[in-house]
């Protein structure tokens, strides 16, 4: 896991660089399609996730959607004629693309690069990075988010929204120096991963591209800690499950911007109050929510579009240092445990092949 987050920066450079022209002549389509759904599983949804964000926020297009692949293969209907599907999957799998093979809609797929030969599941077929050996995924992830930022910029040049266009080229060139900067300095997760490294119960809150971050931290934190971690957007974590927190609780409060701030103070003082433990994880200014926080991790500072490639790095050294505190393989998912190997060959074929 280490070596792969220490490889993001170059990843990024790297998977935004080969696909430059594809994603240029993509874009120009995607521009004209009437809806846009995007699919994947695990950190791949997480993925689709965040570039339905960039697509609505950066580029306008407010149809597009993001949808788990199994539910949108087994509970959706078949994607329009004039419409565009866009899968993720680290592997290159076509459950992603599953509804919408055999209809006329523009697809695309990024994925990363699977050794086995095998015909391309769709129309457009963007590459990120080998596939990782470790079971808990960091620099496939961040490539392809990279890709979906793309996704964004030539749409909105295409839809003539260029100023949008302009900050999003910008934010893609700067990012992977401040990737690689906070990768050689990662003091603030390690001394925050040893001090909180009691708890087993973690609740993740954030709004907009923060909840999609926090959703990534949980799942980074279950796969590589084995905590039991979920994620809540602010308001639902407020509106009843809060009732579940104690002081056996770590709550971890992703601030990305936007006008979220308020509300997460206020779950930070209510946590406190009833005793839980709280980190914030801020990008900007937000000295109410770091006063009402037991620790604080600031990342880099920058503008809420291009947050969520700090915040999720951050979260992912965390989970590192965390994992290293405790104890625990952050590479093997537990596999390493012949009970949890069993298991996984129940509903798995493929994971074993990386090791």
């Amino acid at each position: 896991m280490w070596d792969h987050i220490r490889e993001q920066p170059q990843s990024i450079v790297r998977a935004t660089g080969r696909n430059r022209i594809a994603i240029t002549s993509f874009a120009r389509r995607l521009a004209r399609a009437e809806s846009i759904t995007l699919s994947g599983a695990g950190s791949s949804l997480h993925a689709a996730m965040l570039t339905e964000y960039w697509l609505r926020a950066e580029a306008g297009i407010a149809t597009a959607r993001a949808i788990d692949s199994f539910e949108l293969r087994h509970y959706f209907p078949r994607p329009a004629p004039q419409s565009a599907l866009i899968g993720f999957s680290h592997r290159g799998s076509r459950e992603a693309l599953a509804r919408g093979r055999g209809a006329s809609i523009l697809s695309a797929i990024v994925c990363g690069e699977d050794p086995r030969p095998s015909r391309d599941p769709a129309e457009y077929v963007f590459r990120t990075t080998p596939i990782e050996k470790s079971g808990t995924h960091t620099k496939s992830l961040t490539a392809a988010l990279a890709i979906g930022y793309q996704f964004a910029a030539q749409t909105a040049q295409a839809r003539g929204l260029d100023a949008h266009a302009s900050a999003i080229h910008k934010a893609l060139a700067e990012i992977p120096a401040r990737l690689r900067r906070r990768i050689e300095h990662p003091a603030a997760e390690r001394e925050t991963a040893s001090a909180l490294r009691d708890f087993d119960r973690i609740i993740l809150v954030g709004t907009g591209p923060a909840y999609v971050c926090a959703r990534e931290g949980a799942l980074k934190l279950k796969e590589a800690v084995f905590a039991h971690a979920e994620a809540l957007e602010t308001e639902e974590f407020l509106h009843g499950p809060i009732a579940s927190v104690d002081k056996a609780t770590l709550l971890i409060l992703v601030f990305c911007g936007g006008p979220v701030l308020r509300r997460l103070t206020q779950a930070s003082r209510a946590a406190k109050e009833i005793g839980a433990a709280t980190l914030a994880l801020i990008n900007g200014e937000a000295p109410a929510l770091a006063r009402n926080a037991d620790r604080v991790i600031e990342t880099e500072r920058c503008d809420e579009s291009s947050s969520p490639f700090s915040t999720i790095l951050s979260l992912q050294l965390f989970t590192y240092f965390s994992a290293l505190a405790r104890g625990t393989n952050p590479d093997r998912n537990r596999r390493e445990d012949a009970r949890y190997s069993r298991a996984a060959k129940i509903f798995e074929t493929n994971f074993e092949k990386k090791f």
